[in-house]
């Protein structure tokens, strides 16, 4: 194996360009992002945040070692990421409430360290939160379907980082070590990849350049399942994955001391808040979102929609007009909401490592050393979890549907 093609420069590409070399790969790496720049799309365009708390072990497990090698990626890649574990607060209403009781000696024994609250102590956490629901007109409690906050689980590993800083921080470190070995071509869109007799020859850039590979890994977020269609993969051997529009509006903070001290705080209906500089960071997923990859913000859904919920129950938070919004996407797997990461079972040489449906920031360092382990040893050595993510899982169906998604 002497030569490899990486499809997609965001933060799951770029972390596996440089674990095959820091594992010693000697081979040449070309890297191929449609992009002017490396990670200006999902990972750039995300709520930066992560958390070790889901409801199937491989997640669990995944992102507990990213969080690990997120708190020493100063000293690792000699960069700064903006780690800051500011924890994770899951609101729940009663009936959910009593099902995270229940769970939680599970997060226990997986090393997930969490804390249940009850909503006096919430309250001290976030300022000007309204637990109750006393205090609403009856007809906003029936059109949202809202009831009393019951309680909540802090995670106390989760928190905030720059994804963008650390998927540059993988590339610069990679090609600065090995820079005979790694050709990076930006603004470079792979139309089609070039499969013969159940392998991968190589892949056709929209400049008409083959470029030849041995191994090609396809890690092209929310574009991947479109390039295996371009590229004549028939529907029953293509992957589940369909880009979801995800707008995050970013608006001043009400009036409260120490709002901008506040965890990644998740309210009602899925809608979060996180400080962002001096302002709040707020997304929810819309839950009507048509697959397709327009990206365009839409503010009446946060006037008429979110900014609503929050003022059900935060104080002030009328006063949260928008800044700024954008839209992104979503790499969304549509069977169990998990990633893909294996070698495709019908092409050989063909890896993938898509669909991580919100959490491939949070697995990324995981995710990379794993992938490089698999090509370079034929073995997920570190963490053996992960083989629960195969392609054949869809095939044999051993789904590992992930349950905690926001």
């Amino acid at each position: 194996m002497e030569r490899i093609v990486i499809i997609g420069s965001g933060i799951i590409g770029n972390s596996i360009l440089y674990h095959l070399y820091e594992l010693g790969f000697k081979g040449k790496t070309i890297l191929i992002e449609k992009d002017e720049a490396p990670a200006q799309e999902t990972t750039s365009l995300s709520a930066g945040a992560f958390r070790n708390i889901w409801s199937t072990e491989v997640n669990m497990k995944l992102t507990s070692f990213s969080i690990k090698k997120f708190s020493e990626a100063q000293k690792e890649l000699g960069c700064s990421i903006g780690f800051e574990q500011r924890g994770y607060l899951f609101n729940y209403y009663k009936e959910n409430f009593n099902k995270i009781k229940e769970f939680k000696p599970t997060l226990d024994k997986a090393g997930v360290h969490s804390e249940l609250l009850a909503p006096e102590d919430i309250k001290k956490i976030v300022p000007g939160f309204h637990p109750e629901i006393d205090h609403l007109d009856k007809d906003v409690i029936e059109y949202f379907n809202l009831e009393p906050i019951e309680g909540a689980l802090f995670g106390k590993d989760c928190g905030f980082l720059n994804p963008t800083a650390l998927a540059v921080g993988y590339l610069e470190n990679a090609k600065k070590k090995n820079p005979d070995k790694i050709e990076i071509l930006l603004k470079t869109e792979v139309k089609k990849i070039l499969i013969n007799n159940g392998k991968v020859e190589g892949v056709l850039t929209d400049k008409g350049e083959k470029i030849f590979c041995d191994i090609c890994i396809l890690s092209a977020g929310p574009w991947s399942a479109k390039i295996l269609e371009d590229s004549g993969v028939p529907e029953d051997l293509n992957i589940p994955v369909v880009p979801l529009k995800r707008m995050l509006f970013i608006v001043n903070p009400p009036p409260l001391e120490g709002i901008l001290e506040i965890p990644f705080t998740i309210i009602d209906k899925g809608v979060y808040l996180k400080p962002e500089a001096m302002n709040l960071l707020i997304g929810k997923a819309k839950e009507d979102q048509k697959p397709g990859f327009d990206t365009t913000p839409e503010r009446e859904y946060y006037e008429d929609f979110v900014n609503l919920i929050m003022q059900a129950r935060i104080e002030g938070a009328e006063f949260c007009r928008i800044q700024r919004m954008w839209g992104g996407l979503y790499e969304h797997n549509t069977k169990d909401k998990n990633g893909i990461v294996s070698f495709h079972s019908e092409f050989e040489n063909l890896f993938i490592a898509t669909g991580f449906s919100g959490h491939g920031i949070m697995e990324a360092p995981a995710v990379g050393l794993s992938v490089a382990e698999k090509i370079l040893f034929n073995e997920f050595k570190t963490i053996p979890e992960i083989k629960a993510l195969d392609y054949k899982r869809f095939k044999e169906n051993k789904l590992i549907v992930e349950t905690i998604v926001i």
